[in-house]
Protein backbone atom coordinates (compact mmCIF):
# COMPACT_ATOMS: atom_id res chain seq x y z
CA UNK A 1 0.00 0.00 0.00
CA UNK A 2 1.06 3.60 -0.51
CA UNK A 3 1.51 4.27 3.20
CA UNK A 4 4.16 1.60 3.33
CA UNK A 5 6.20 3.10 0.44
CA UNK A 6 9.92 2.26 0.20
CA UNK A 7 11.10 5.79 0.96
CA UNK A 8 8.99 5.93 4.12
CA UNK A 9 10.37 2.60 5.24
CA UNK A 10 13.99 3.69 4.72
CA UNK A 11 13.63 7.07 6.42
CA UNK A 12 11.73 5.66 9.40
CA UNK A 13 14.73 3.67 10.63
CA UNK A 14 17.44 6.35 10.23
CA UNK A 15 17.55 7.03 14.02
CA UNK A 16 17.88 3.33 14.94
CA UNK A 17 21.63 2.82 15.37
CA UNK A 18 24.26 5.11 16.78
CA UNK A 19 27.46 3.08 16.51
CA UNK A 20 30.70 3.60 14.61
CA UNK A 21 30.48 4.56 10.94
CA UNK A 22 31.34 1.15 9.45
CA UNK A 23 29.02 -0.89 11.70
CA UNK A 24 26.38 1.81 11.40
CA UNK A 25 26.22 1.57 7.59
CA UNK A 26 25.99 -2.22 7.58
CA UNK A 27 23.37 -2.38 10.34
CA UNK A 28 21.31 0.41 8.83
CA UNK A 29 21.35 -1.22 5.40
CA UNK A 30 20.30 -4.52 6.93
CA UNK A 31 17.39 -2.99 8.85
CA UNK A 32 16.29 -1.03 5.80
CA UNK A 33 16.19 -4.25 3.76
CA UNK A 34 14.11 -5.93 6.48
CA UNK A 35 11.55 -3.11 6.56
CA UNK A 36 11.31 -3.08 2.76
CA UNK A 37 10.69 -6.83 2.78
CA UNK A 38 8.05 -6.42 5.48
CA UNK A 39 6.29 -3.73 3.46
CA UNK A 40 6.06 -6.10 0.50
CA UNK A 41 4.81 -8.98 2.61
CA UNK A 42 2.18 -6.81 4.28
CA UNK A 43 1.00 -5.54 0.89
CA UNK A 44 0.54 -9.15 -0.31
CA UNK A 45 -1.33 -10.05 2.87
CA UNK A 46 -3.66 -7.07 2.49
CA UNK A 47 -4.27 -7.97 -1.18
CA UNK A 48 -5.23 -11.51 -0.12
CA UNK A 49 -7.51 -10.11 2.55
CA UNK A 50 -9.25 -7.89 -0.02
CA UNK A 51 -9.89 -10.98 -2.15
CA UNK A 52 -11.38 -12.83 0.80
CA UNK A 53 -13.54 -9.85 1.69
CA UNK A 54 -14.96 -9.68 -1.86
CA UNK A 55 -15.80 -13.40 -1.64
CA UNK A 56 -17.54 -12.87 1.68
CA UNK A 57 -19.60 -10.02 0.25
CA UNK A 58 -20.97 -12.29 -2.49
CA UNK A 59 -22.44 -14.52 0.23
CA UNK A 60 -23.98 -11.70 2.20
CA UNK A 61 -27.34 -11.94 0.41
CA UNK A 62 -28.37 -15.18 2.13
CA UNK A 63 -27.06 -13.92 5.44
CA UNK A 64 -29.09 -10.73 5.13
CA UNK A 65 -32.27 -12.75 4.51
CA UNK A 66 -31.65 -14.73 7.68
CA UNK A 67 -30.90 -11.53 9.56
CA UNK A 68 -34.18 -9.98 8.35
CA UNK A 69 -36.06 -13.06 9.56
CA UNK A 70 -34.35 -12.84 12.92
CA UNK A 71 -35.17 -9.15 13.12
CA UNK A 72 -38.83 -9.96 12.49
CA UNK A 73 -38.83 -12.44 15.35
CA UNK A 74 -37.02 -9.95 17.58
CA UNK A 75 -39.61 -7.28 16.78
CA UNK A 76 -42.38 -9.65 17.81
CA UNK A 77 -40.60 -10.41 21.07
CA UNK A 78 -39.93 -6.71 21.57
CA UNK A 79 -43.65 -6.02 21.15
CA UNK A 80 -44.49 -8.55 23.82
CA UNK A 81 -41.90 -7.09 26.15
CA UNK A 82 -43.27 -3.61 25.63
CA UNK A 83 -46.77 -4.83 26.45
CA UNK A 84 -45.49 -6.40 29.67
CA UNK A 85 -43.57 -3.23 30.51
CA UNK A 86 -46.71 -1.13 30.07
CA UNK A 87 -48.66 -3.43 32.39
CA UNK A 88 -45.94 -3.33 35.03
CA UNK A 89 -45.59 0.43 34.64
CA UNK A 90 -49.32 0.99 35.19
CA UNK A 91 -49.21 -1.19 38.31
CA UNK A 92 -46.19 0.67 39.69
CA UNK A 93 -47.72 4.07 38.89
CA UNK A 94 -50.92 3.07 40.68
CA UNK A 95 -49.01 1.95 43.76
CA UNK A 96 -46.88 5.10 43.74
CA UNK A 97 -49.98 7.24 43.40
CA UNK A 98 -51.54 5.61 46.44
CA UNK A 99 -48.30 6.11 48.38
CA UNK A 100 -48.23 9.80 47.47
CA UNK A 101 -51.81 10.21 48.68
CA UNK A 102 -50.97 8.55 52.00
CA UNK A 103 -47.84 10.67 52.42
CA UNK A 104 -49.83 13.85 51.79
CA UNK A 105 -52.43 12.84 54.36
CA UNK A 106 -49.73 12.14 56.94
CA UNK A 107 -48.06 15.48 56.26
CA UNK A 108 -51.38 17.30 56.55
CA UNK A 109 -52.07 15.61 59.88
CA UNK A 110 -48.59 16.45 61.18
CA UNK A 111 -49.07 20.06 60.16
CA UNK A 112 -52.44 20.23 61.91
CA UNK A 113 -51.11 18.66 65.11
CA UNK A 114 -48.10 20.99 65.13
CA UNK A 115 -50.34 24.01 64.68
CA UNK A 116 -52.53 22.95 67.63
CA UNK A 117 -49.47 22.34 69.81
CA UNK A 118 -48.04 25.76 69.00
CA UNK A 119 -51.38 27.40 69.71
CA UNK A 120 -51.81 25.63 73.07
CA UNK A 121 -48.10 25.93 74.05
CA UNK A 122 -47.69 22.19 74.35
CA UNK A 123 -44.15 20.83 73.95
CA UNK A 124 -43.51 17.43 72.47
CA UNK A 125 -41.42 14.79 74.23
CA UNK A 126 -38.69 15.05 71.62
CA UNK A 127 -35.41 16.61 72.80
CA UNK A 128 -34.77 20.04 71.40
CA UNK A 129 -31.52 20.59 69.57
CA UNK A 130 -28.80 22.54 71.47
CA UNK A 131 -28.62 26.25 70.90
CA UNK A 132 -25.73 27.24 68.62
CA UNK A 133 -26.25 30.96 68.57
CA UNK A 134 -27.77 30.80 65.11
CA UNK A 135 -31.47 30.79 64.48
CA UNK A 136 -32.56 27.57 62.82
CA UNK A 137 -34.12 27.84 59.42
CA UNK A 138 -37.87 27.98 59.80
CA UNK A 139 -39.90 25.64 57.65
CA UNK A 140 -43.40 26.60 56.77
CA UNK A 141 -46.16 24.08 57.48
CA UNK A 142 -46.31 21.52 54.67
CA UNK A 143 -42.95 22.60 53.25
CA UNK A 144 -40.62 19.70 52.32
CA UNK A 145 -37.00 19.98 53.36
CA UNK A 146 -34.64 20.57 50.48
CA UNK A 147 -32.59 17.56 49.37
CA UNK A 148 -28.90 18.36 48.87
CA UNK A 149 -27.86 18.10 45.26
CA UNK A 150 -25.38 15.41 44.24
CA UNK A 151 -22.33 16.77 42.39
CA UNK A 152 -22.20 15.66 38.77
CA UNK A 153 -18.87 14.54 37.35
CA UNK A 154 -17.77 16.55 34.32
CA UNK A 155 -18.06 14.77 30.98
CA UNK A 156 -14.89 13.34 29.44
CA UNK A 157 -13.37 15.13 26.45
CA UNK A 158 -14.27 13.46 23.16
CA UNK A 159 -10.72 12.29 22.45
CA UNK A 160 -10.33 10.75 25.91
CA UNK A 161 -13.69 9.01 25.60
CA UNK A 162 -12.78 7.45 22.21
CA UNK A 163 -9.33 6.46 23.49
CA UNK A 164 -10.77 4.81 26.61
CA UNK A 165 -13.37 2.93 24.55
CA UNK A 166 -10.66 1.60 22.20
CA UNK A 167 -8.41 0.62 25.09
CA UNK A 168 -11.34 -1.24 26.69
CA UNK A 169 -11.71 -3.23 23.47
CA UNK A 170 -8.04 -4.20 23.67
CA UNK A 171 -8.30 -5.23 27.32
CA UNK A 172 -11.34 -7.38 26.48
CA UNK A 173 -9.38 -9.23 23.79
CA UNK A 174 -11.15 -7.57 20.85
CA UNK A 175 -7.88 -6.70 19.14
CA UNK A 176 -9.20 -6.15 15.61
CA UNK A 177 -11.87 -3.77 16.90
CA UNK A 178 -9.22 -2.04 19.02
CA UNK A 179 -7.08 -1.44 15.91
CA UNK A 180 -10.04 0.15 14.14
CA UNK A 181 -10.85 2.26 17.21
CA UNK A 182 -7.31 3.58 17.66
CA UNK A 183 -6.95 4.31 13.92
CA UNK A 184 -10.23 6.24 14.05
CA UNK A 185 -8.86 8.12 17.08
CA UNK A 186 -5.68 9.11 15.21
CA UNK A 187 -7.73 10.22 12.22
CA UNK A 188 -10.01 12.44 14.32
CA UNK A 189 -7.49 13.66 16.92
CA UNK A 190 -3.98 13.52 15.40
CA UNK A 191 -2.73 16.32 17.72
CA UNK A 192 -4.05 14.76 20.93
CA UNK A 193 -1.66 14.15 23.82
CA UNK A 194 -2.77 10.52 23.63
CA UNK A 195 -1.82 10.09 19.95
CA UNK A 196 1.49 8.32 20.63
CA UNK A 197 -0.22 5.99 23.10
CA UNK A 198 -2.90 5.17 20.52
CA UNK A 199 -0.26 4.33 17.89
CA UNK A 200 1.56 2.13 20.42
CA UNK A 201 -1.63 0.19 21.24
CA UNK A 202 -2.15 -0.43 17.53
CA UNK A 203 1.20 -2.22 17.59
CA UNK A 204 0.20 -4.12 20.73
CA UNK A 205 -3.06 -5.22 19.11
CA UNK A 206 -1.25 -6.55 16.04
CA UNK A 207 1.26 -8.29 18.34
CA UNK A 208 -1.59 -9.98 20.23
CA UNK A 209 -3.05 -11.07 16.87
CA UNK A 210 0.39 -12.55 16.03
CA UNK A 211 0.61 -10.27 13.01
CA UNK A 212 4.20 -9.46 13.85
CA UNK A 213 5.09 -7.70 10.58
CA UNK A 214 2.19 -5.29 11.07
CA UNK A 215 3.23 -4.82 14.69
CA UNK A 216 6.83 -3.93 13.69
CA UNK A 217 5.58 -1.26 11.29
CA UNK A 218 3.12 0.11 13.86
CA UNK A 219 5.85 0.40 16.52
CA UNK A 220 8.05 2.05 13.91
CA UNK A 221 5.39 4.74 13.43
CA UNK A 222 5.61 5.48 17.17
CA UNK A 223 9.38 5.96 16.85
CA UNK A 224 9.13 8.00 13.66
CA UNK A 225 6.15 10.27 14.37
CA UNK A 226 6.49 10.76 18.14
CA UNK A 227 10.27 10.96 18.83
CA UNK A 228 9.73 13.05 21.99
CA UNK A 229 6.98 10.84 23.42
CA UNK A 230 7.35 8.58 26.45
CA UNK A 231 6.54 5.44 24.45
CA UNK A 232 9.83 5.28 22.49
CA UNK A 233 11.74 2.85 24.78
CA UNK A 234 8.74 0.54 25.06
CA UNK A 235 8.08 0.68 21.30
CA UNK A 236 11.73 -0.25 20.60
CA UNK A 237 11.56 -3.15 23.04
CA UNK A 238 8.29 -4.50 21.66
CA UNK A 239 9.60 -4.07 18.12
CA UNK A 240 12.67 -6.15 18.98
CA UNK A 241 10.42 -8.89 20.41
CA UNK A 242 8.38 -8.89 17.22
CA UNK A 243 11.59 -9.34 15.19
CA UNK A 244 12.44 -12.33 17.40
CA UNK A 245 9.01 -13.83 16.64
CA UNK A 246 9.78 -13.77 12.90
CA UNK A 247 13.26 -15.24 13.57
CA UNK A 248 15.17 -12.06 12.72
CA UNK A 249 17.51 -12.04 15.70
CA UNK A 250 19.99 -9.68 14.04
CA UNK A 251 17.47 -6.83 13.89
CA UNK A 252 16.33 -7.67 17.41
CA UNK A 253 19.90 -7.36 18.76
CA UNK A 254 20.39 -3.98 17.07
CA UNK A 255 17.26 -2.61 18.71
CA UNK A 256 18.14 -4.06 22.12
CA UNK A 257 21.60 -2.44 21.95
CA UNK A 258 19.97 0.88 21.08
CA UNK A 259 17.71 0.69 24.14
CA UNK A 260 20.62 -0.14 26.46
CA UNK A 261 22.74 2.69 25.04
CA UNK A 262 20.18 5.49 24.77
CA UNK A 263 17.90 4.63 27.73
CA UNK A 264 20.30 3.02 30.26
CA UNK A 265 18.25 3.91 33.35
CA UNK A 266 14.91 2.70 32.02
CA UNK A 267 13.12 -0.51 32.95
CA UNK A 268 13.18 -1.38 29.24
CA UNK A 269 17.00 -1.32 29.33
CA UNK A 270 17.03 -3.94 32.10
CA UNK A 271 14.69 -6.16 30.09
CA UNK A 272 16.80 -5.58 26.98
CA UNK A 273 19.97 -6.68 28.80
CA UNK A 274 18.35 -9.93 29.91
CA UNK A 275 17.00 -10.51 26.41
CA UNK A 276 20.46 -9.97 24.91
CA UNK A 277 21.85 -12.67 27.21
CA UNK A 278 19.15 -15.12 26.13
CA UNK A 279 19.88 -14.47 22.45
CA UNK A 280 23.51 -15.43 22.96
CA UNK A 281 22.48 -18.97 23.84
Amino acid sequence: MKRFALISGVLSLLPLVGFSSCVYDKDLAYLNDQVIALNRRVAKIEEAMDTKISTIRTNQGDVRVEIDQMRGEMQKLQGRLEDNERIVKRSVERDLGEQDILKKKVMDLETTVRAHQDYLGIETGAQRPPQTGMAPMERQPGQVAAIPSVPVEPAKPKDVELYDDSLALYKNGKYEDAVLGFKDFLKKYPKSDLADNAQFWIGESYFSLRQYEQAILAYNDVIKHYPKGNKIPNALLRQSLAFIEINDKTSARLLLRKIIKEYPNSSEAKIASKKMESLKN
